[in-house]
């Protein structure tokens, strides 16, 4: 296994060495605004002691990117808002999924059709529906968002959605083998360490995190990459398409996921859906667990809901940069 470091934001930068007709030359690029350089390594991909679909472990090697610090905010989405002009898919058909803690039933057995309403109005600048707003809000992470406004803002400002491998490559921190972005131990069930559902979901939060939703960005230590809620506060949509087999035949360097064909949700077998990542303010340890660092889950690409958001990488390399 190679190590894994990262340089972070600031007066650090990266150095790319090139040999052209017998020339030397090398290249400084700063570091893009709050963003962390991740260096290409290897590392433990998925988890022998987690969900079907995260079996099995296994090698995988990845060139070097760079990986938003935060998740993207309500300020940075308005900005790209009005600069763009762009409507959410939420805003077009002018409505989207919100939770709602059911009523107590010991009749019968609840699932997600109990939680999740489809409320008119709701989007991202109304995250629970016409009558909620995101004022006092700006630095929370933006949600009620799809793939294609998620991508539609990476592309903006020149960026990409992290693949599954970059995403649990940069949420493990160097971390080979653990359970959680910090280690195996499950601090979060004594200390307020994520965003996470505390109590027994879905009918009681104790939220002793301190929020019972989104939290502003940063509001939790950062892992040993310095990337803040990389797990925990909203799940993230990353650019590969959903197999639940996928890891048995996954390339061993830079993995994009399967076609859009390919695509399959056992549940929806008829429906292609993208991965998201990182768990949500809504996982708790009774349900769900998707703030494991090798959790995956697929998600309607043209869906959007009030726990899921997105960040951005940066994929251009060294060279590319110098050509232009």
């Amino acid at each position: 296994m190679s190590s894994t470091t990262q340089l972070t934001t600031g007066s650090i930068f990266v150095l790319g060495i090139f040999i052209i007709d017998n020339f030397l030359l090398i290249e400084s690029v700063d570091s893009p605004e709050n963003m962390v350089w991740i260096e290409s390594g290897s590392f433990l991909m998925g988890s022998d002691r987690g969900m079907p679909d995260e079996f099995p472990s296994h090698e995988v090697t990845l060139d070097g990117f760079f990986i938003d610090k935060f998740e993207v905010t309500n300020a940075d989405y308005r900005e790209f808002a009005a600069a763009t002009g762009h409507l959410t898919f939420s805003e077009k058909v002018k409505d989207s999924m919100v939770f709602a803690a059911p009523q107590q039933s010991h009749a019968r057995r609840l699932g997600p059709l109990d939680w999740w309403q489809l409320v008119q109005h709701a989007d991202w600048q109304h995250p629970q529906g016409p009558d909620d707003n995101i004022e006092g809000r700006a630095d929370h992470p933006v949600v009620q968002v799809s793939y294609e406004d998620a991508l539609a803002y990476c592309n903006w400002l020149d960026k990409d959605l992290p693949t599954e491998a970059q995403y649990e490559y940069a949420a493990r921190g160097g971390k080979q083998g653990e359970i959680y972005s910090w280690g195996s131990e499950p601090r979060h069930q004594s200390e307020a360490i994520i965003n996470n559902w505390q109590g027994d979901f879905p009918h009681q939060n104790h939220q002793s995190d301190g929020f019972a939703g989104t939290a502003p960005v940063g509001s939790f230590a950062a892992n040993d990459f310095g990337l803040h809620d990389i797990t925990g506060n909203v799940w993230e949509w990353v650019s590969d398409w959903y197999h639940p087999a996928y890891y048995a035949m996954s390339p061993l360097k830079n993995p994009q996921g399967v076609t859009e064909t390919s695509s399959i949700d056992p549940a929806e077998p008829g429906l292609a859906k993208r991965s998201i990542r990182g768990g949500s303010f809504l996982c708790s340890d009774n349900y769900c667990m998707g703030f494991r660092v090798s959790a995956r889950m697929p998600a309607a690409p043209d869906s959007s809901s009030n726990h899921t958001g997105f960040r951005c990488v940066k994929n251009r390399t060294l060279l590319e940069r110098f050509s232009h």
